[in-house]
């Protein structure tokens, strides 16, 4: 199956082989998805070249995926 860049799928993809491959050791499950979400945030924001309505979509997305992915590993928000 074919995941497009920047859908939600896409993000839910990033977030959790981020934090499957990120050695945060010292941190719980829910602060791991904190950083790993602030930090594919700061990408977006400011480090892709992209229109600002494509980054503004990436963004909800990504919020989208956060939270799927916040439920799924039952992190409170």
């Amino acid at each position: 199956m074919t995941v497009l860049f920047g859908s939600v799928e896409y993000f839910e993809r990033e977030l959790n082989d981020y934090l499957a491959h990120q050695e945060l050791s010292h941190l719980s499950i829910g602060q791991k998805l904190e950083v790993t979400y602030a930090t594919v945030k700061e990408d977006i924001a400011h480090n892709f070249i992209c229109s600002d309505s494509f980054r503004e979509e990436c963004l909800n997305n990504l919020i989208k995926a956060y939270n799927k992915v916040s439920l799924s590993l039952c992190v409170p928000n």
